[in-house]
């Protein structure tokens, strides 16, 4: 896995959000993968500037999906994150990551801060103690203006006998954010005749510490999530975030020099499916047309990691919603994991487009993945634009709910998770 896979036939540049709202042949994936293989072969030359136009990229493989030499570019940047000199990556908020989902007990603190967020005080005291991440962090937090924070979902869920069902990837932002979202997930599944189980020794799946380039932490939640699927009966496990999944299914590159670990990680990986998918192979029943438009943003790590397109669509049509396609519904919001707080500039750019290219009259935007979920949330705040960004999973949540289901008497009874 090298750079000079690259035949520099340029098909990636019109791909590339950052190539595009800069226009430098250094800020493109073939520009990066030139300056990769220059890094590689003379260490002496390498410079501030060349680590500034590497560390740019937003790793959304958007690049991938059109290379016809199949280059891994992301895997490529990620690879030089985890091996660059300190000083070359911006890694300031690593400590910070890993108080706040490296246990429950961070993840509960998570859950305080977006409590914490829709205080004007405690947002003035962020800006103020450190206004370098803070000011972008606390325009994010515009996201979490109709935050109601509850328990984790992993506290919350039952779990099904451990029987040969599929187990539910809970997540970290998803859980102690988005915890309805993994409440609706099990309640779809179980719709879907899928018994759900819900390991409590399950952590975070490293995506953003692979992102930041810190590979040996990744390593380590990789393993004991690795463990904790060895220890269940289930037949796949199930994620409902993009940005995971892409993980989970990606751990096998984690053991590259380790054999061992490396077929344990393979069976892992061959056994994660989104939700998405899974509801599209065990559809759910047909339900009458809603009178509500809806458009999808296509999640980076959905479309481009995964090649998942269709199956948001199919589900959401299925509950009855109209969907009207957003333009580059595939190009990256500007979340891209921490990117939106290390590069704020770059990021709010991307997230402008991604609000123009919503159609007129829309005011629900389905994404897969709470990074994005949070970013075009708080930049309609932050625009005065009227929407709300839900879950596929929680829309059609929503659509069978009001038919009837999981109600006292109704097709599903009154159980909901």
């Amino acid at each position: 896995m090298n750079a000079d896979q690259c035949v520099h036939c340029g098909l990636c540049l019109t791909a590339c959000p950052t190539y595009e709202a800069t226009g430098l042949e250094v800020e493109s994936p073939r520009g990066r993968l030139v300056l990769l293989a220059q890094w590689a072969e003379n260490p002496a030359e390498r410079d501030a500037s060349t680590a500034t136009w590497l560390d740019d990229c937003l790793d959304c493989r958007a690049c991938e999906s059109v290379c016809p030499a199949h280059v891994p570019t992301g895997h490529l940047v990620e690879q030089w994150r985890a091996e660059a000199d300190p000083a070359d990556v911006d890694r300031r908020l690593m400590p910070w990551l890993k108080l706040l989902i490296g246990s429950p007990f961070g993840l509960n603190w998570l859950r305080k801060l977006g409590r914490w967020s829709q205080i004007p005080a405690a947002r003035a005291f962020m800006k103020w103690t450190a206004p370098q991440f803070a000011t972008p962090a606390v325009a994010l937090m515009d996201g979490l203006l109709d935050y109601t924070p509850g328990p984790l979902s992993r506290h919350r869920l039952r779990s099904d006998a451990d029987d040969g069902g599929v187990l539910l990837f809970v997540g970290c932002v998803m859980d102690a954010i988005y915890a309805e979202t993994n409440v609706h997930t099990a309640a779809l599944l179980r719709l879907a005749g899928q018994p759900v189980y819900v390991p409590i020794q399950q952590r975070c799946c490293g995506a953003l510490h692979l992102h930041a380039g810190r590979r040996d932490e990744a390593r380590q939640w990789a393993q004991r999530n690795i463990e904790t699927y060895e220890k269940s009966k289930a037949h796949a496990i199930v994620v409902n975030a993009a940005g995971c999944g892409t993980t989970l299914k990606e751990y096998p590159q984690l053991f590259l020099h380790d054999s061992a670990w490396r077929e344990r990680a393979v069976r892992f990986s061959e056994a994660v499916q989104d939700v998405l998918v899974v509801l599209q192979n065990h559809p759910l029943p047909d339900l009458p047309v809603r009178h509500e438009r809806i458009t999808i943003h296509d999640a980076c790590h959905h479309v481009h990691a995964q090649q998942i397109f269709e199956a948001p669509r199919a589900l959401l049509s299925r509950a009855g919603y109209q969907i009207e396609e957003m333009a580059d519904s595939t190009r990256c919001c500007g979340s891209a994991g921490v990117y939106n707080l290390t590069h704020a500039e770059m990021s709010q750019k991307l997230l402008q487009n991604k609000l123009h290219n919503i159609p007129d009259g829309i005011e629900t935007v389905a994404a897969a993945n709470p990074g994005c979920m949070l970013q075009i949330q708080a930049g309609a705040v932050h625009f005065g634009r009227t929407l709300r960004v839900r879950h596929p999973v929680d829309l059609a949540y929503q659509a069978y709910q009001d038919q009837g289901y999981w109600s006292t008497g109704g097709p599903h009874g009154g159980q909901l998770a």
